[in-house]
């Protein structure tokens, strides 16, 4: 036995609880030790799941939002059995545009007063790109079959992300004149008069020359430097209109969503008329006369 043993042997005789103590404060230091250790890989944990988390946010997708659009084209007289007076004031909202609304749901609207030449169509990617949106692909449903009144588009996109569609006419038909929407976003059906943006003013229904609007789709320009100062999303749907100098020639009309954080069904009414010049003279068909 060495020195240090019998030494430690004369102490533990001499006084018992000695090594006894000696014993707890080792106990309790590595107690205190290995809770330190133990709480240090709680924490290091905690941190490697948040972090883990925060990845998995960002390079995981959001959840795809089904979104439908319904677009159809009248005769503006078709309007006015439905709209009240106070319902014809810019962006104002009733029951009779209401009913209008309902009555093209149910196919009660006549065949007659629908024009069948001005299709919904998707962008091309030129024009997706010169708006600032995402281009859709997608099957698009023609009405005019039955009591199908709405021409309609499902598709499923991003929420925060726009979409932009077109209503372009197959030919040279009458009328030529985009001269009211009914638009139905995230809020009741409004009607609008499309008018030319003047002194920042802004509203859901915008008009530009068709040929300035082209000129600048064709920089990319057109939604940076123009659209987006004038035309107003609140509600989720807006309409910018490219009135044709060729009066032969109808209007273009794009359609402008803002996709919102649930499913929605956006509508739009475009309401067409002849242009001032282009009225028939009584008792004389196909004579046009200028005023």
């Amino acid at each position: 036995m060495g020195a240090r043993a019998a030494e430690m042997l004369a102490v533990e005789k001499k006084h018992p609880g000695y090594v006894a103590r000696e014993d707890t404060l080792r106990h309790d230091t590595e107690g205190i030790i290995w809770e330190g250790r133990e709480r240090t890989m709680k924490t290091r944990c905690g941190v490697l799941i948040a972090g883990l988390g925060i990845f998995l946010a960002a390079v995981t997708p959001a959840r795809a939002v089904e979104y439908r659009l319904q677009v159809v084209s009248l005769w503006e007289s078709a309007l006015y059995p439905f709209a009240k007076t106070a319902e014809l004031r810019d962006g104002a909202s009733g029951p009779g545009l209401e009913q209008l609304e309902t009555s093209l749901d149910q196919g009660a609207v006549p065949q007659a007063v629908t024009l069948g030449d001005r299709t919904l169509r998707w962008a091309s990617e030129q024009v997706s790109h010169a708006y600032g949106t995402v281009r859709v692909l997608a099957d698009i449903k023609p009405g005019g079959d039955g009591s199908q009144r709405w021409d309609e588009v499902r598709w499923e996109g991003q929420p925060g992300e726009r979409s932009v569609w077109m209503v372009a006419p197959s030919g040279s038909g009458r009328p030529q004149q985009l001269y009211r929407v009914v638009l139905r976003g995230d809020g009741p059906a409004r009607q609008f008069m499309p008018y030319v943006p003047v002194n920042g003013s802004r509203s859901a229904a915008v008009k530009y020359p068709l040929a300035f609007l082209w000129s600048y789709e064709e920089r990319g320009l057109i939604w940076d430097r123009y659209v987006s100062r004038s035309l107003d999303l609140g509600e989720g749907l807006g309409a910018v209109v490219g009135e044709n100098s060729n009066q032969t020639f109808p209007d273009q009309t794009y359609l402008i969503v803002q996709q919102g954080a649930q499913p929605a069904t956006y509508k739009a009414v475009l309401l067409w008329r002849d242009p001032a010049y282009n009225f028939e003279a009584p008792g004389r068909p196909g004579y046009r006369r200028s005023h």
